[in-house]
């Protein structure tokens, strides 16, 4: 089985995480926090140091065993299955609301008269060839597309400097004192995602350290808190809450000299990176639930999930009725589901596996 490095999972989780914090979640922050919303983001800061101790304990007591062995031994067959069937389905979701939500990114920004089959076809193709390469070839992918983006990402935040006004973070508290304190809820739920790093540890040639967690937390927690101050910093509360792609507007006022405009066309690139490795990952995990299944198998279930992307993107539900409902319903529900996974994991460690005690006797008899 071919491994990736720890390097590999960092770049992986930026892109795909990364997307969620830097995207998709910043409208939520806004109508929920409004002018409070980043200093409720910067809050989670504190949260690092457990999800780092949380995290790290359960991967080393997974000790490269796969998640389905581990809670077999664990838990036992029934429950191993029905935890297994709730996770397939949180990686379903995973998959279906990504690919809405940039579905309805490109038809509304810049390719209104485009049909909507002629760009979901080719990105379920390449999404679906990606993950049935396997993990190996979304980490080298990972790595090739995280460079530009990164490079993009500080063009567009060195190049709209003119354009920003920090005095429009503050004050703070217009509304009271908790009155954005649902922001910290999403803000929150980058960090939960991470346990997904959980189901596919035994996969890598070296253990990501507490350091590297920590890394990976605070650069999350940096493509949150960036765009979002941006946001508020450039078109000012009230008019970034009524945005529905602040981070994308963001890319439609830098201007290169005096000539040169309309420089939008490069987030295309930043979104669509991180669309495809967080759908791709999604996809691969789906399929390594079932593991015992055939080549052929996995291709079905991948097609399977191919033809749901398809059937989401056409689908005749509006823009803001989707943001209404990830808002109200699929994110904070996502997001507890992920808090749940993450303490019924950790709790996990505490139990002795058989093997585990037999091996404790035979240490203290020696």
């Amino acid at each position: 089985m071919k491994k990736i490095s720890s390097m590999q999972v960092l770049s992986i989780c930026f892109l795909s995480i990364g997307l969620l914090n830097h995207v998709i979640l910043i409208p939520f922050l806004l109508s929920s926090g409004g002018r409070d919303a980043w200093f409720f983001s910067l809050l989670t800061f504190g949260l690092i140091p457990l999800w780092v101790y949380l995290l790290s304990r359960i991967i080393k007591n997974m000790n490269n065993e796969s998640l389905a062995n581990w809670l077999e031994n664990k838990f036992g067959k029934p429950i191993k299955h029905i935890v297994l069937f709730f996770i397939m389905i949180y990686l379903m979701s995973m998959v279906l609301a990504t690919t809405k939500e940039t579905m309805d990114w490109i038809t509304t920004s810049f390719l209104f008269e485009t049909p909507s089959l002629a760009i979901i076809i080719p990105f379920a193709l390449l999404c679906i060839f990606l993950a049935h390469s396997g993990l190996r070839s979304i980490a080298i992918s990972s790595s090739v597309l995280l460079p530009i983006v990164v490079i993009l990402g500080f063009f567009v935040a060195t190049g709209n400097i003119p354009t920003k006004d920090y005095s429009h973070l503050l004050p703070l508290f217009e509304n009271g004192y908790f009155h954005g304190i649902k922001a910290f809820q999403f803000s929150s739920y980058g960090f939960a995602e991470l346990i997904l790093f959980a189901f596919f540890q035994e996969k890598l040639t070296d253990t990501l350290s507490r350091k590297g967690l920590v890394i990976l937390c605070l650069g999350l927690l940096f493509l949150l808190i960036g765009p979002l101050t941006a946001a508020i910093a450039e078109f000012g509360p009230t008019l970034a809450e009524t945005m529905r792609y602040p981070a994308y507007e963001q890319w439609r006022l830098l201007t290169i000299g005096k000539y040169i405009e309309h420089t939008d066309f490069f987030s295309i690139y930043q979104w669509l990176a991180g669309a495809y490795i967080r759908v791709s990952l999604a996809l691969f995990l789906i399929t390594e639930i079932f593991k015992r299944k055939s080549n052929k198998m996995k291709l079905g279930i991948l097609l399977a999930n191919g033809f749901l992307m398809v059937i989401i993107s056409i689908v005749p539900f509006s823009n803001f009725k989707f943001l209404h409902f990830s808002k109200t319903y699929y994110y904070p529900g996502t997001f507890y589901f992920l808090l749940f996974l993450s303490a019924f994991l950790f709790f996990g460690t505490f139990i002795h596996t058989k093997e585990a005690k037999k091996h404790e006797n035979e240490t203290i008899q020696k």
